[in-house]
C-alpha cells in the first residue's frame, strides 16, 4: 500500500510551513531582543551621563581629602610621631585560661598597652592599596 502522492505533498508542505513560521517568529524575538539590548545600552549610557554631571566639585575634593588623608596616615604620620616621641596606647584582648573542661575562668582580658612610633592598622594599608589599585585602574584607561 504506497502512500498517494498528495498525501506526501500535504505532509511536506504542513512540514515547509512549520519551518518558515518556526524561523520567522525565531527571527521575531531575536529583533525584539536585539531591540531591548540596544535600548539598556542606550538607557545605561543616559545614566552614566547623569552620575557624571551630579559628581560636580563636591565630590572631587571629598575624594582629594580621602586620599591626602589616608597618605598622611602612612606616610607622614609615622615621621611626624617617631620625631615628636609621644606614645599611643593599643587594646590587646587576651583569652583567660579555662579550667576543669570549662566550667571555670575563660573569657577575655582587655589590656592596654603602650608602644612609642606609630601603628599602622590594616584598614589604612587595605585602604591605601585599594586607592592605588583604583588609580593606576583609572590611568590604565584612555579618556
Amino acid at each position: 500500500m504506497p502512500i498517494p502522492p498528495e498525501l506526501l505533498t500535504m505532509g511536506f508542505g504542513a512540514a515547509t510551513g512549520f519551518l518558515f513560521r518556526f524561523m520567522s517568529e525565531r527571527a521575531k524575538q531575536k529583533e525584539q531582543q536585539f531591540k531591548m539590548l540596544i535600548q539598556s545600552r542606550e538607557l545605561e549610557a543616559k545614566e552614566r551621563e547623569a552620575a557624571s554631571k551630579r559628581d560636580g566639585a563636591g565630590g572631587i575634593w571629598v575624594r582629594r581629602i580621602l586620599v591626602l588623608s589616608t597618605l598622611f596616615g602612612v606616610i607622614l604620620a609615622p615621621f611626624i610621631l617617631a620625631i615628636l616621641g609621644l606614645p599611643i596606647f593599643m587594646q590587646v584582648d587576651t583569652q583567660k585560661p579555662t579550667y576543669l573542661f570549662g566550667l571555670f575562668g575563660g573569657g577575655t582580658e582587655t589590656k592596654f598597652v603602650e608602644i612609642w612610633g606609630y601603628l599602622i592598622i590594616p584598614e589604612v594599608r587595605q585602604t591605601l592599596s585599594a586607592m592605588i589599585g583604583y588609580y593606576f585602574g583609572q590611568s590604565s584607561v584612555a579618556k
